[in-house]
């Protein structure tokens, strides 16, 4: 649905579609004269932030994250929503699917200026209020990257699983490409923003380049907690290891003793004599505990509790 001019009595116009039908994006192309392949751009679910520019005409595309997307969406689709602006000097022309909080925000905010805002102040706005929409899952990111560094810390292994650490990475690797993306594609807008208004698009680079530090910095230190966590499950296992083989020490001699003894020859000595069996079972009673006192004295046991 084509909204009316959302801010009035401006020197520029405003207009908002939002759950555009196919019969809007016709009579779109013949009100504003726009090319009928970037309105197909803005049906397309997948598409990642663009910039494309004629001559007196400025197409920005750009996603804002969903603050109702599910919290093991990984995808790019699920975990933000598209809108995309089309600009000239006099008018912008801004399309989405679903409701947008930060553009009726936008709106009400203007409509309260009394001083005359500029079509490039309207975009900066609507674009910064899209970059901070990322300020939450960041947020819940690292609430998640703490989590995970408190369970390998406190050896809660069984806590990681192979699915919990998939949502995690997926979704930093989502965010880090939209805002990358997002990212080159203001750089490619600079022509729109002219000389005169070259400190609003400075200023949403330097919060793009905020956000994507703060998301490189979480995920270079979930690669070193991920090895880390990968080497306590090696010493964890070589634990497992050293134990069976302390047990396995300990018992050699005496499979040994008993297989000797085992075999069916009547020549053995001592098959007969009662002080024979006394006398083995004391060697292999006497073996044993050496063993054991020689491992713990080497703090063989102790290691393998820790």
């Amino acid at each position: 649905m084509i909204s009316n001019d959302l801010l009035p009595n401006r020197d520029f116009s405003w207009y908002d579609v939002q759950e555009p039908r196919s019969e809007d994006f016709e009579a779109l192309s013949v009100k504003f004269n726009l090319p009928t392949l970037l309105l197909q751009d803005t049906l397309r679910p997948e598409h990642l932030p663009k910039y494309e520019c004629t001559d007196e005409d400025h197409f920005l595309l750009m996603r804002s994250f969903d603050p109702e997307s599910e919290s093991e969406a990984t995808s790019v689709q699920d975990l933000t929503r598209k809108i995309a602006f089309y600009i000239t000097k006099d008018r912008l022309l801004t399309i989405h699917r679903v409701k947008l909080d930060y553009v009726d925000n936008t709106v009400e905010k203007n409509k309260k200026l009394t001083t005359t805002q500029s079509v490039h102040g309207l975009v900066h706005q609507l674009a910064l209020a899209i970059i901070r929409t990322y300020e939450t899952p960041i947020s819940n990111l690292q609430d998640q990257y703490d989590d995970f560094e408190s369970d390998i810390l406190s050896k809660k292994l069984e806590h990681l699983g192979t699915t919990r650490i998939y949502h995690f990475r997926r979704q930093l690797f989502v965010l880090k490409r939209i805002i990358k993306q997002t990212n080159d594609a203001l750089y490619r807008s600079k022509d729109f923003w002219e000389e005169d208004y070259s400190s609003m698009l400075q200023d949403l680079k330097e919060n793009l380049d905020q956000i994507y530090f703060q998301l490189d910095e979480i995920s270079d230190n979930f690669e070193h907690l991920f090895q880390l966590h990968i080497a306590l499950n090696d010493q964890r296992a070589n634990g497992v290891m050293k134990v069976l083989t302390v047990f396995s020490t300990v018992l050699l001699p005496l499979n040994f003793l008993a297989s000797f003894y085992g075999m069916n020859f009547t020549q053995l000595p001592g098959l007969e004599s009662w002080h024979a069996l006394l006398f083995l079972t004391f060697v292999m009673f006497f073996m044993s505990l050496t063993a054991i006192w020689y491992f713990k004295r080497k703090g063989w046991f102790t290691t393998a509790r820790e």
